[in-house]
């Protein structure tokens, strides 16, 4: 699985950056198998009440199934990509977890 993290308009040190891929590592550890490539892109965002928020988009590459795109807001970067994660665990488990027959 490879990661490829892009961050606009901010700066982020190399350990900020390690423990978010650590997090996205953790958080899809039991697809990495059948995950291909994870790009993930974070921007501000200007809200005229709220003030600045963070955009987390995720796009993960499946082989020989359709990509998966997620698209978050959050107050900060980690609650963005936390957010992100949330919604692509369960894109993941609806879609493409095999279902238990019924007994």
């Amino acid at each position: 699985m490879k990661l490829k993290l892009t961050v606009k308009n901010k700066t982020i040190n190399s350990s900020e950056k390690m423990s978010i891929l650590k997090l996205v590592k953790s958080q899809l550890a039991k697809h990495a198998l059948n995950i291909r490539k994870v790009d993930i892109q974070i921007n501000d965002l200007l809200n005229e009440r709220l003030g600045t928020l963070q955009q987390c988009k995720i796009n993960i590459l499946l082989p020989g199934l359709p990509s998966i795109n997620v698209n978050t807001k959050g107050r900060s970067m980690l609650q963005a990509i936390k957010r992100a994660l949330k919604s692509l665990q369960q894109i993941l488990v609806s879609k493409y977890q095999p279902s238990q027959p019924s007994s």
